[in-house]
């Protein structure tokens, strides 16, 4: 082991829980990645579990006494440095003490880690939509407002959750008489697992089976054109679905998990289903408002976009980025990019001057951990 300083920079969310040990100049010494890390999902001991694993992972055959700065990125986390409001906050206070690690640690709201993921300005606005959706104002590399962000029962418009909702009420309405036949219902019915998908074809939709990645909602291949297969009903053992079984199937499931069907509005506009293309300009238009809520109309500072469904090639990106053209013409817009290493790059920015480009530069040149 060396004398070497050290920053450690966390990006804690649901799914995966990733560090990053890095030098003042930026060089990596140790990463690590663990499940999801998010008490307020997950609770506190299943959190810190996480947190144990990726931190030893990152610090092996490095002395912990010689971390200088922690910024921890969490989603839902206290913006407040000494984290007083996170849950579990004493087990996450034993476990640093374990780790043997006494200096400074900022708990930090993911979003304003995401901001600092897509650019060093210190001044500028985030807009993400993931399963949840958000806005944020970004001054002096602090959070200073925020918009929406309130989950899936009260919020997150133009979130995957939210997309995935609208579609299966789409299919509802079809299914129901009350609403305009789409491609959605059959895509809707497979994803779902319904009785009424058979094998190799949708007996609604003619769709391809194989429900999409939830987390990478990307641009599937386009789909051919909605045929008149899509206004007949499809059947299960018990006869025609109805939207009693689509309740029932998203019923089955937590709220959240409809989130996985937001790329079926992909997979539906590509086919030129005008349902699913209304359905995204919605969501585009909800998020476009979110984000005016925490920006002026006259604002050139950066706005950089987060989350799969706007870093993606989605439709939803597409018609949210021609939208930021629009109103802000002069803004740039970035792309979030690796959480970890912008924490890191944040820890860098608290304890010295902000870091060369070329610091920023090699500290994203490689992703932290796949």
């Amino acid at each position: 082991m060396t004398d070497e300083a050290l920053v450690l920079g966390l990006d804690v969310g649901g799914t995966s829980t990733r560090v990053l040990a890095i030098t003042p100049e930026g060089l990596r010494r140790g990463a690590g990645r663990a499940s999801g890390g998010n008490p307020t999902g997950l609770g506190p001991e299943r959190a810190v579990a996480a947190l144990a694993e990726a931190v030893t992972q990152a610090l092996t055959g490095l002395d912990p006494a010689n971390v200088r700065y922690v910024v921890l990125g969490m989603a839902g986390g206290s913006a407040l440095p000494s984290g007083e409001d996170l849950p579990g906050r004493e087990l996450f206070v034993r476990f640093w003490e374990r780790a043997g690690i006494g200096c400074p640690i900022a708990y930090e709201p993911d979003a304003l880690i995401a901001f600092a993921a897509g650019t060093d300005a210190p001044e500028g606005s985030l807009l993400l939509s993931g399963t949840g959706a958000v806005a944020i104002a970004v001054k002096d590399r602090a959070m200073a407002a925020r918009a929406d962000g309130h989950g899936w029962l009260l919020g997150d418009r133009g979130s995957g959750f939210w997309l995935g909702r609208q579609a299966v009420l789409a299919a509802m309405a079809a299914l129901d008489g009350d609403g305009p036949a789409t491609a959605l219902t059959g895509l809707v019915i497979e994803s779902l697992r319904l009785p009424g998908a058979g094998p190799g074809t949708d007996s609604a939709s003619g769709a391809t089976p194989g429900a999409p990645d939830p987390t990478v909602p990307e641009a599937p291949e386009p789909a051919d054109p909605p045929s008149n297969s899509d206004t007949q009903p499809a059947f299960g053992p018990a006869g025609p679905l109805t939207a009693r079984d689509l309740v029932a199937a998203v019923m089955a499931e937590p709220p959240t998990a409809l989130a996985r069907l937001a790329p079926l509005l992909s997979t539906a506009c590509a086919a030129g289903d005008q349902v699913a293309a209304t359905i995204v300009e919605h969501a585009a238009e909800h998020l476009a408002a979110t984000l005016a809520t925490v920006r002026g109309p006259d604002a050139t500072t950066p706005i950089v976009l987060a989350g799969s469904i706007l870093t993606h090639p989605t439709p939803v990106a597409e018609r949210v980025r021609r939208t930021l053209r629009e109103r802000w013409p002069a803004a740039p817009v970035a792309v979030a990019e690796d959480g970890a290493a912008a924490a890191a790059w944040l820890a860098l920015a608290r304890i010295g001057p902000v870091p060369a480009p070329e610091v920023r530069e090699r500290l994203f040149s490689i992703p932290t951990a796949s």
